[in-house]
């Protein structure tokens, strides 16, 4: 799983006891306390003060990351040795991303689809929290075309493997 286990204790009490204990896959539960937790932004500050009533403590670095969580539509064109290629689904940035412990190939089985899913800024690079809840695989002309933008926005330096600081 991507996610770690600061995430994890996170989005679960955004989601609350009853509804993280009804019997759903971890994924499944992980995705809905991130979309509660998107929908108001405020559930996080209850969630650290719950956690903190059970003794568990979420380390700095990923409580920045939560606040930096962005979930869109991505467009995964494809992994290289060193990370994932996301194109902005405006088409104007271009993203290598990090999968903190898989590839989002090993998570999908393939490449080159438009993905929903929670990218964010954790030790100073971007990486995805994971929890893919839409897949739209891309043909190859699609692929093709996003193929070309990717060159178009390195060329114009709009393609990042680091966050700005």
């Amino acid at each position: 799983m991507i996610v770690g286990e600061g995430y994890k204790h996170l989005m679960l009490e955004v989601l609350g006891p009853e509804e993280a204990a009804d019997g759903r896959d971890i994924r499944t539960l992980l995705a809905a306390g991130r979309k509660r937790y998107l929908a108001d932004p405020s559930r996080l500050e209850r969630a650290l003060e719950g956690l903190a009533g059970k003794l568990i403590t979420v380390p700095p670095e990923v409580l920045a990351a939560v606040r930096s969580l962005e979930v869109k539509a991505w467009i995964y064109l494809r992994d290289t040795r060193a990370y994932s290629i996301f194109i902005d689904p405006d088409g104007q940035a271009a993203y290598g991303v990090l999968g903190l412990t898989q590839r989002l190939r090993d998570i999908l089985g393939d490449s080159g689809a438009v993905v929903e899913t929670g990218l964010m800024c954790y030790g100073g690079r971007y990486v995805t929290d994971g929890l893919v809840t839409r897949v739209a695989w891309l043909g190859r002309g699609y692929r093709q075309e996003f193929t070309t933008r990717l060159g178009e926005l390195r060329a114009q330096g709009k393609f990042c493997t680091r966050c700005p600081a």
